[in-house]
C-alpha cells in the first residue's frame, strides 16, 4: 500500500520522513520537487512538502481592466481559485496515480488545512483515495509517531473558513482599492495605488488615530512642587500630594507657605509586601509582542524564525491562540532536557525538587498548546540549524518564558511614607525587591529599586530642599509594534498568523515606518486615513472587520455555512462601500488636494510654505501677466501675496523672517532680499538683525568695523562709522571668508578661486604690509 502525505514545506517534509523511517529515507524527485520515500509496517511512504499555497482566488480576466469595469461589480463577482504554482500541481498529480490512500501533514491552522485541502482536490481529480489528517503541534519523534498511529478526518470547516477570509477579503481589497484610486486620478496625477484592506487598513487606523491625538495635543501648564528630605546620611524625595497643580497661584501659595521650613514629620508609614506573578505561557500575539519589546525583532521577522525553529523541531508550533496548558502536560521530561544547557541548568534543576505547575492563562484555542520549547539544544546548534539573524535570541526568550511561568512570583516590599512640611503632605515611595522568584531567569523586564531609609511614624526628618517646577503637559507616545499588536487582538483585526503581516503591508504602502520602537505615520497614510475618518469614519474603525472576523470564525466552528458567512459578509461590505461612495467628493477633495500639495513641497525652487488661511500649501505661481504667491486650494482659498517684478528669485531656506514673512527671497542674485507676506527686507527696521553685515576686520583709520556693502554693480569694504576709509574686495571668481585671520592686522583672510586656476590665499587690507600676500 503506497500512503502519499502533503508536508506544507519541504523542511517539514524531510524533518517527517527522518522520524517515521528512523532515518532511513531516500530522497528522489516528482516533477523536478524533492519527495522522501521509504517503508514502514509494510507500507510504502511518499512524503512531499508544498510551497505554502499552490492556489489563489482572483476575478475572472474580464475583470481586469480597471476602467471598463465598475468597481462595485466586484463586491459581488464569484473569483476563481487558480493554480499559481504549476511544479507543485504536477507533483501532486503523479504522487496520486500511485497512491492508495493519502495523509494531509500540514500545519494544523485554519491556513495549513486550506493549503492541505488545495493538495487533495487536485489529488482527487486524478484517483479517488481515503484522506486522512495527522494532527500534531510539534516536530518531535513521539508527536508526530502518535499523530501517523491516530489518524483523523480532515477538517472541512477549518479549511472553508480559510476560504471565507480568502474571498471577503478580496472582494473588498478589489473594489475599495479601485474605487478610491480612480476617484484620486480623476483629480490629481498620480500613478500611486491607494490601497485599501480589510485588515491593514483598520490596522493603519489605530497608528492614524494615535498620530491625529500628538497632532492637535495642545500643551498646559503645570507646576510641581517636590521635595528633598533626610534622614540621618539618607537623601530621599517627595512629590506634594496635588501632582501637577494647574493652577499657578494655588501652587505659588504652597510654596511660598513652606519657604523657611527646615524640618518635616513622618506622618503615616505604610509598608506591604506586593508579588508579580510570572507570566502567562505564551501564544502567538504574547510572543510577537515580547520579541518586539525586549528584542527589537518585528513580528513578522519573529514569526519568520519561531517558524524555522518549530521545522527544526526545536519548539512548538508557533501559531496559536492558546496560553494555558493541559493537565497532562509532560513539563519534567523538557526540564530534565535542559539539564544539559548551561543557561538554563540551575533553573531547571531547582523546578525538578518541587511540584511543578504553571501559571496558566484563560485562553484556549482548541488547536495547539503554548508556543514552549521542545528540545534543548545550545546556541551553536540553533546557528548551524536555522540560518536567520536573531534566531539564538527568539529560541532564548522562548525558553526563559517557559521557565518563568514555573516559578514562584517575585516579592517586593513596597513602601508609602507622608510626610508633612508644617501641614501640607508630601508622598514618597520606595520599592525594594525581597525574592526575584520567576525575575531571576527573566532578563527583559528589570525592576528598579528605590530605598526609603527605615523611619518610624511620628519621626523627624530635615528638609533639604524645596522646588516648585514648572512643566507642560506632554503629547501621549507613538505606538510601538507591540501596542499596535495589543490592539489588533483586542479587536480581533486579523488573526494569529497574519497580524504581522498586516502591518508590513502598510509598512510598504508607505502609509507608516518603523523608528526604534516607534511607529511614526507617513503623510500619504495620514492624509488617506484622515480623508476616510471624516467621511466614511466606519472604514478605518474595527468593528466591522471584527464582525467579519466573527464570521470566518463560525464557519470554523460550523455554527455558519460557508454561504451562508459569504453572503452576511458581502452585506458589511456592500454597506460600507455606500458610504464609501457617498463620501467620494470630499474624500477625493482631500486626497487629491494632499497629492498635489505633496508635489509642490518636493518643487525646491517655488514651495513657500503653509497658508496661514486654509493649511495648504504656499507656492510661486507665474503666468502671463507676471508673477505672484498663490495657494494651492485655490479656487477655495484665494489667499494670494506680490512678489517683486523682476529679478530671478531663489528661496532662502535657512532664512526665517522676524516680521513674520512666509519665506525670505533672494532677488536678482542678491541685489536684495523680499520677505512673501512683508515686502522688501531694506524696508525693514530689522534688516540688520536678519542680515548682518559681514565684517572684515577693523578698520586702520578709526578702529571701526570694516563691513563688506554691496552695490548693484559691484562690492567693496567700508567703515561702519562712515569716517571714509574704503577698500577694495575681489571682483573676479568666487571669493570665500577663511577662519584665518591675518597675523599683521587681524582681517580675516579670503580664498579667490577664478576659472583655470589655482585658487589664493590673502589679506586684503591695502594698508597692511601683508597685502596681497600669498599666505598659503
Amino acid at each position: 500500500m503506497t500512503i502519499v502525505v502533503f508536508a506544507e514545506k519541504n523542511k517539514a517534509a524531510a524533518k517527517l520522513a527522518t522520524i517515521l523511517s528512523g532515518g532511513n529515507s531516500t530522497r528522489e524527485h516528482v516533477a523536478d520537487l524533492p519527495v522522501y520515500s521509504f517503508v514502514a509496517k509494510g507500507d510504502e511512504y511518499k512524503i512531499i512538502g508544498l510551497a505554502g499555497h499552490i492556489t489563489s482566488y482572483d476575478f475572472d480576466p474580464a475583470y481586469r481592466d480597471w476602467k471598463a469595469i465598475d468597481p462595485t461589480v466586484l463586491l459581488t463577482a464569484d473569483p476563481i481559485k487558480n493554480i499559481t504554482k504549476k511544479n507543485y500541481e504536477r507533483a501532486v498529480r503523479q504522487l496520486a496515480k500511485q497512491a492508495d490512500s493519502i495523509v494531509l501533514a500540514c500545519d494544523y491552522d485554519r491556513e495549513g488545512e486550506n493549503i492541505g485541502f488545495e493538495a487533495r482536490d487536485i489529488a482527487l481529480q486524478v484517483k479517488q483515495v481515503p484522506v486522512k489528517r495527522a494532527r500534531f503541534s510539534s516536530l518531535s519523534a513521539n508527536e508526530v509517531q502518535k499523530a501517523f498511529n491516530n489518524l483523523v478526518e480532515p477538517d472541512t470547516n477549518l479549511a472553508l473558513s480559510a476560504d471565507t477570509r480568502q474571498i471577503l477579503d478580496l472582494r473588498m481589497g478589489a473594489a475599495f482599492t479601485r474605487f478610491m484610486t480612480l476617484a484620486v486620478r480623476e483629480k490629481a496625477y498620480t500613478k500611486n495605488i491607494l490601497s485599501i484592506g480589510p485588515c491593514q487598513t483598520p490596522t493603519c487606523g489605530f497608528v492614524y488615530e494615535r498620530e491625529k491625538t500628538i497632532r492637535d495635543f495642545q500643551p498646559e501648564d503645570f507646576w510641581k512642587i517636590e521635595a528633598v528630605f533626610q534622614a540621618g546620611s539618607s537623601e530621599f524625595e517627595g512629590v506634594h500630594r496635588k501632582g501637577n497643580i494647574r493652577d499657578v497661584e494655588l501652587a505659588k501659595q504652597i510654596y511660598e507657605k513652606l519657604q523657611g521650613i527646615r524640618e518635616a514629620t513622618v506622618f503615616r508609614l505604610n509598608i506591604k509586601e506586593k508579588q508579580i506573578n510570572p507570566p502567562y505561557p505564551l501564544n502567538t500575539n504574547e510572543f510577537l509582542k515580547r520579541a518586539s519589546k525586549f528584542l527589537d525583532i518585528s513580528p513578522e521577522k519573529a514569526l519568520e524564525i519561531a517558524e524555522q525553529l518549530y521545522l527544526a523541531g526545536f519548539i512548538s508550533y508557533p501559531r496559536t491562540e492558546t496560553n494555558l496548558y493541559p493537565e497532562d502536560h509532560d513539563f519534567k521530561s523538557m526540564l530534565k532536557n535542559l539539564l544539559r544547557i548551561g543557561e538554563y541548568a540551575s533553573f531547571a534543576e531547582n523546578l525538578l525538587k518541587t511540584t511543578v505547575s504553571p501559571r496558566n492563562g484563560k485562553k484556549d484555542g482548541h488547536d495547539h498548546p503554548p508556543i514552549h520549547p521542545i528540545k534543548a539544544v545550545s546556541e551553536k546548534q540553533i546557528k548551524n540549524a536555522v540560518k536567520l539573524d536573531n534566531s539564538w535570541k527568539v529560541y532564548d526568550l522562548i525558553v526563559r518564558h517557559f521557565l518563568a511561568n514555573l516559578m514562584d512570583p517575585a516579592l517586593f516590599e513596597k513602601t508609602h511614607m507622608e510626610v508633612h512640611v508644617k501641614d501640607e503632605p508630601f508622598d514618597c515611595k520606595g520599592s525594594v525587591m525581597k525574592s526575584e522568584g520567576w525575575k531571576q531567569v527573566y532578563p527583559f523586564e528589570i525592576s528598579k529599586e528605590n530605598l526609603l531609609p527605615h523611619v518610624q511614624e511620628g519621626d523627624k526628618v530635615a528638609v533639604k530642599k524645596l522646588t516648585n517646577t514648572k512643566s507642560q503637559t506632554t503629547p501621549p507616545k507613538r505606538l510601538t509594534e507591540a501596542e499596535l499588536l495589543t490592539l489588533m487582538d483586542k479587536h480581533g483585526i486579523g488573526t494569529k498568523a497574519t497580524a504581522p503581516s498586516h502591518i508590513e503591508t502598510n509598512k510598504k504602502r508607505g502609509y507608516f515606518e518603523i523608528k526604534g520602537k516607534t511607529i511614526s505615520m507617513l503623510d500619504t497614510g495620514f492624509n488617506l486615513m484622515d480623508a476616510l475618518g471624516v467621511s466614511v469614519p466606519i472604514l478605518i474603525q474595527p468593528e466591522i472587520r471584527a464582525k467579519i472576523e466573527g464570521l470566518i470564525e463560525d464557519v470554523e466552528k460550523g455554527k455558519k455555512s460557508f454561504d451562508e458567512a459569504i453572503s452576511e459578509g458581502t452585506v458589511l461590505i456592500q454597506k460600507m462601500y455606500t458610504r464609501l461612495k457617498s463620501g467620494k467628493g470630499d474624500i477625493v477633495l482631500r486626497i487629491a488636494g494632499s497629492i498635489k500639495d505633496e508635489k509642490l513641497a518636493e518643487d525646491k525652487n517655488n514651495h513657500i510654505g503653509k497658508c496661514d488661511k486654509c493649511g495648504r500649501t504656499l507656492s510661486i505661481i507665474r503666468t502671463d501677466k507676471g508673477r505672484f504667491v498663490g495657494c494651492s486650494g485655490y479656487p477655495d482659498c484665494r489667499n494670494t501675496y506680490p512678489l517683486p517684478r523682476k529679478g530671478s528669485l531663489d528661496v532662502m531656506r535657512s532664512r526665517e523672517c522676524k516680521m513674520g514673512g512666509f519665506a525670505v527671497l533672494k532677488v536678482g542674485g542678491g541685489k536684495y532680499y523680499w520677505s512673501v507676506g512683508v515686502g522688501p527686507c531694506f524696508n525693514c527696521e530689522k534688516q540688520k538683525l536678519c542680515f548682518p553685515p559681514t565684517v572684515m576686520g577693523k578698520c586702520p583709520s578709526c578702529g571701526s568695523d570694516m563691513i563688506l556693502i554691496e552695490t548693484k554693480d559691484s562690492k567693496f569694504l567700508g567703515c561702519a562709522r562712515r569716517c571714509g576709509f574704503t577698500c577694495s574686495y575681489p571682483q573676479k571668481g568666487r571669493v570665500t571668508l577663511r577662519k584665518e585671520t591675518c597675523e599683521e592686522c587681524g582681517w580675516k583672510i579670503v580664498r579667490v578661486k577664478e576659472p583655470k586656476k589655482d585658487a589664493k590665499h590673502y589679506c586684503i587690507n591695502r594698508k597692511c604690509n601683508k597685502k596681497f600676500n600669498n599666505l598659503l
